[in-house]
């Protein structure tokens, strides 16, 4: 896309092409939750590095006139039809408004990318976005070496030539563009280790999987075998015996739920534990069988994950659907592993003026005192804002802001964490 500015604060639209222009004159328009909002410039931050820009189809832009309504952007001379944009920020970077846009009849479901605002000031694209986690195993300028990594893979097809995992990562990381699966072939970091082809959940946002006539495809196709515990542990010890404070976690954006090969994962988990004590073994995890997460404790997990949109009840299940599994034992999950003493995390999807919502901020507040787990993982939901707010029945109530609620958290529990990845815990 091409991008062109002039004016000092003031709205982006994007033409038929997919050109994006600034707006001189029209002040930018926010948005949180339902609502429209003005966004002081100084809240926002230049568009981060390897952040992606959208234009979103079916979907007038907003802005705010000089009498102070919010009304659709549509007086542009000589340009024809315009469309609403968005950005998506890099990983780390957790956004705090939504783009503004009314959207026409017909206007199409958006794939699952995390939308943020978009504006130009003094010449520059900004986001309404804030640096939640200064790691920087993600950040896109370190996964610009397409030598090394394909170097990388082919150095792992020749160690490990019929171990499928491996073959499974290297497709991820060239064909998804996964960092993560890239940086076990640049021996750093971080490591998926995908192992399980079900799940017992339905998500309306689930990234590998999506039925037939859903308005939206899946952001990848979901692993279709079920790797053994030998080839999980060899990645694992492969990982873990070359990179210092090496991280492998199960539980992928491209398989289903881990905990439905509970006895296959501790299998592999014992052999590696038997072969080298070094690096976290870490499980991402929808929490939903307790007795198979002890299990994995009981052979040496070293932490967990348990993600959730949101900590009320209602809108959990609405979410994530459940087959075979409720909440409460979820809530069983994170208590067993906090007996454990194990690291706990919770994976937080956050959406600007549903998370940061009166109603939910108190919900929050109250799992995490009844939970004080070790760390809150605060990550964008991928996901077209109005679908969203459909499926979950979303009743609206004042929201306090996402600085705001990240603010109140870090007060109210200053012990616990806040970031975007899963911590080394061992060397």
């Amino acid at each position: 896309m091409k991008k062109r500015t002039r004016g000092s604060y003031c709205a982006a639209y994007a033409d038929a092409s997919g050109n994006i222009w600034d707006a001189p004159g029209c002040h930018p328009a926010f948005r949180t939750g339902n609502r429209f909002v003005d966004v002081a410039p100084e809240k926002l931050i230049p568009i981060p590095y390897g952040s992606t820009l959208f234009m979103l189809p079916g979907r007038i832009p907003i802005h705010r006139s000089r009498n102070g309504r919010f009304e659709p952007l549509t007086d542009v001379p000589s340009v024809g039809e315009i469309y609403a944009v968005s950005a998506f920020c890099a990983s780390g970077y957790l956004r705090t408004y939504l783009p503004a846009f009314m959207r026409k009849p017909g206007a199409p479901v958006l794939p699952m990318w995390a939308y943020a605002g978009l504006a130009f000031y003094n010449g520059r694209s900004v986001v309404p976005a804030m640096r939640i986690d200064e790691d920087p195993r993600s950040d896109p300028a370190i996964h610009e070496d397409e030598g090394a990594l394909l170097a990388g893979i082919e150095e792992e097809r020749k160690r490990a030539p019929h171990n499928r995992l491996v073959e499974q990562l290297s497709m991820c990381a060239v064909t998804y563009r996964c960092l993560c699966a890239g940086n076990f072939f640049l021996g750093r970091y971080e490591a998926p280790i995908p192992t399980t082809p079900s799940c017992n959940a339905d998500c309306v946002g689930c990234l590998s999987h999506q039925p037939s006539g859903a308005p939206f495809p899946p952001s990848q196709n979901r692993l279709n075998f079920a790797p053994t515990p030998e080839e999980i542990a060899d990645v694992i010890i492969r990982h873990f015996t070359r990179v210092e404070n090496a991280v492998a976690s199960f539980g992928q954006g491209c398989e289903g739920e881990p905990l439905m090969r509970a006895n296959d994962i501790a299998r592999a988990v014992r052999l590696v534990r038997e072969t080298t004590d070094r690096g976290t073994i870490n499980l991402n995890t929808n929490g939903s069988l307790p007795k198979a997460v002890r299990r994995l404790i009981d052979a040496g997990l070293d932490s967990i994950r348990v993600s959730l949109n949101s900590p009320t009840e209602e809108y959990y299940t609405r979410y994530h659907r459940p087959r075979g599994y409720r909440f409460s034992d979820v809530c069983a999950t994170i208590a067993e592993a906090l007996d454990a003493g194990i690291f706990v995390s919770i994976n937080l999807f956050f959406m600007p003026g549903f998370t940061d919502m009166e109603t939910e901020v108190e919900s929050l507040i109250g799992f995490l005192e009844r939970f004080p787990v070790n760390m809150l993982q605060t990550r964008n939901m991928n996901i077209d804002p109005d679908y969203y707010f459909e499926s979950i029945g979303f009743r609206e109530s004042d929201p306090i802001g996402v600085e705001n609620l990240i603010n109140l958290v870090r007060e109210r529990f200053p012990a616990m964490r806040l970031g975007y990845y899963n911590p080394p815990l061992r060397i």
